[in-house]
């Protein structure tokens, strides 16, 4: 899964040279099959997760007043910075993001799985089905080929009284072509919309369904649905 993220207010030019300068040498090269090598990267908490309880032991709460609405995340997926957003093609920004699974490739760092939240105006169901067409498209398409994308049904639910749809992606793109041989070939991403008092807001949640080595695994399916699960409006 591609990072492709904004920070706000973050290093300068010259701090982001050294760093990916750094990073070059830590992650270039390719092991004896050819493929590209990773590198992990160890969990590091940039920002504190909220202070109410989790239902799930040792998860943490994500509580995003902007949005109105509240998630939880298993405790080894690491909280981003507040400045750091990210921004699809269709102009929906999240912020708040979560990540697992980072690591480092050919001087570039992805990641296996993330989440995210923001508004949108417009229906719950219009809204989940252009945001996760265009995050799927954005995070497994190149230079070489866009992504075939394929959209589940939208479903409608109700949660804590908001009423709103959630929709699944499936994005895939030929791993034999790829100009990026060190991204995620496949994954998903689901789509949590509800509309609550300031509007429609979204939970994303994205996931690489590639198996890409014990280096990187993959997230755990049952923490990616309770992640899914736990999105409510704020109390």
């Amino acid at each position: 899964m591609r990072n492709q993220r904004v920070a706000i207010a973050g290093l300068s030019l010259a701090v982001v040279g050294v760093v990916l300068g750094a990073v070059v040498v830590l992650g270039a090269g390719e092991d004896e099959s050819g493929a590209p090598r990773v590198t992990a990267v160890p969990l590091t908490r940039t920002r504190a997760a909220s202070p109410a309880s989790p239902s799930r032991a040792g998860w943490q709460v994500v509580d995003d007043a902007d949005t109105g609405l509240r998630y939880e995340v298993p405790s080894e997926w690491a909280l981003a910075p507040d400045t750091e957003t990210l921004e699809s093609s269709s102009g929906t920004v999240l912020g708040h993001l979560t990540d697992f699974g980072t690591y480092l490739c050919q001087g570039a760092e992805y990641g296996r799985a993330f989440s995210g939240s923001g508004r949108v105006e417009g229906d719950p169901a219009d809204v989940a089905t252009e945001v996760a067409a265009a995050i799927a498209a954005d995070q497994y398409s190149d230079g070489s080929q866009t992504a075939k994308v394929t959209l589940s049904r939208p479903t409608p639910v109700v949660r804590d009284g908001a009423r709103g749809t959630v929709i699944r992606a499936e994005a895939e793109v030929m791993a034999d072509e790829v100009a990026d041989s060190c991204a995620g070939t496949r994954g998903v991403v689901t789509v949590i919309a509800l509309a609550t008092a300031v509007g429609t807001s979204v939970v994303v949640l994205g996931a690489d369904t590639d198996d890409r080595g014990p280096a990187v695994p993959l997230a755990d399916p049952d923490a990616l649905r309770g992640i899914s699960d736990s999105v409510r409006p704020r109390g």
